[in-house]
């Protein structure tokens, strides 16, 4: 791959340094070399780092600083060749050296670089289902045949239009998928993809719980959840958390929360529900039993989710599997944020230090937008089937596009949870 210039003019001086410039012959200084006092010369070559297929010239001086190139003779690996230019025939270091009468340089290194001639692009499959990712690569190819890949620096092309959300790609019909990207000053051929939709459904599922927990920055209580929560995350990877903040003018505070609190007659904090079910027993703490014991074994339906994200641009799949038919099934889809730094009251000393408040404490989990309504969007629960729905989404300026989160949940009738899951933005969970 080619090395930016400031890099060649760093190792240039670095390598530089290393070598003397006094002759293999020592002269006495008054006589030697017919008495003009020429006692060693050095060769400078135009560069020592150049690209393949780029020609290096050769200036030889002696230590009087006169210029004696044309009356020397350059030796490229011990070899000598014609003239004073050199354009190697392969990558790789060669020593170069140069003769003046009976004085010989000292060696300088000239390293030639192998160049990009070409650049592919190539997906793991020829052909992808509906509710599977196609990630493409994106490969450099040098004049040694070696192949680098360039996928992170390269902009790649779907169906004649630049992906926005770069060379992962969720796709959300049947159908051919042209594809070619580009890289510095290359183009590549286009590659076609297939997209069917044969996936099957599987016949059983990892059950997975839901905390909800409303909450608010104000309310000095709800430490007691959020340390419950961290015991619960720690005993099962199968639970899922939102955390809802509402009411006395808390800035995590939005209609969809507010939508939430009032459907489940939340008035008070802390409050917290398993699989929108059952209130979360108090003290919380002693109760991390009571959710880990409704994420366990396997269940008829689940969810999986594919994603893709650049910048601000968020496209991705939510999966519903159904191995019998449930009827009355719903599909809630919500997004979160984690990480927002936020003061914390905090009347508990047993928890987080015992701050009052807690200085920047790390909310996660933050219900930040609903992408159906609050309680579930009616979908077919046919069994033996899978349901797919798409989103695309612009990620608001005052999200963190690195830190947020999906969550797609099965809800009965009765809005009760049946299995839940979740996935970073721009990451996949299978089912």
């Amino acid at each position: 791959m080619k090395f930016k210039n400031f890099t060649k003019i760093f190792l240039f001086v670095a390598i530089a340094t290393m070598f003397s410039c006094s002759s293999s012959s020592d002269g006495d200084g008054d006589g030697n070399n017919n008495g003009n006092g020429i006692t060693s010369i050095i060769v400078t070559p135009s560069a020592q780092f150049v690209d393949f297929g780029t020609e290096v010239t050769f200036i030889v001086k002696t230590n009087q600083g006169t210029d004696v190139t044309s009356d020397s003779t350059i030796l490229i690996n011990g070899q000598s060749i014609t003239g004073y230019a050199f354009n190697a025939v392969t990558t790789g270091q060669y020593a170069v050296t140069a003769q003046y009468e009976d004085l010989t340089s000292a060696a300088v290194n000239v390293t030639i670089l192998p160049v990009t001639v070409s650049i592919g692009i190539e997906t793991a499959q020829a052909s992808y289902n509906l509710g599977e990712r196609i990630d493409f690569v994106v490969l450099a190819y040098d004049n040694d045949g070696n192949t680098t890949d360039v996928t992170a620096a390269s902009t790649v092309y779907r169906d004649g239009a630049e992906s926005v959300t770069g060379a992962k790609v969720v796709p959300n019909q049947v159908g051919m998928i042209s594809a070619y990207a580009t890289f510095d000053t290359f183009t590549s051929d286009s590659v076609d993809v297939m997209v069917n939709d044969n996936g099957t459904t599987p016949g059983s599922y990892a059950q997975k719980a839901l905390i909800e927990d409303y909450t608010g920055d104000w309310c000095g209580y709800c430490t007691r959840v959020s340390h419950a929560i961290d015991l619960v995350l720690d005993a099962s990877d199968k639970v899922v958390v939102v955390a809802t903040h509402v009411f006395n003018g808390d800035p995590l505070q939005n209609n969809y929360g507010v939508q939430l609190a009032n459907a489940f007659n939340v008035s008070g904090l802390p409050s917290a529900f398993i699989n929108r079910a059952q209130e979360w027993a108090f003290p919380e703490p002693n109760n991390v039993a009571q959710v880990t014991n409704q994420a366990t074994g396997n269940t008829n339906n689940g969810i999986s989710i594919v994603s893709a994200t650049k910048d601000n641009k968020l496209q991705f799949m939510v999966n519903a599997g159904f191995a019998q038919n449930q009827s009355g099934a719903k599909l809630v889809v919500l997004l979160l944020e984690n990480g927002i730094l936020l003061d914390q009251t905090n009347y508990y000393p047993e928890y987080y230090g015992g701050d009052d408040p807690i200085e920047d404490f790390m909310h996660n989990h933050v219900l930040r937008h609903s992408f159906t309504n609050v309680l579930g969007d009616a979908i077919p629960g046919t069994a033996n089937s899978t349901y797919r729905q798409y989103f695309d989404y612009n990620v608001p300026s005052n999200f963190n596009p690195q830190l947020l989160e999906i969550v797609a949940m099965i809800v009965d009738s009765n809005n009760e949870v049946l299995n839940v899951n979740k996935v970073r933005a721009g990451d996949n969970i299978a089912f």
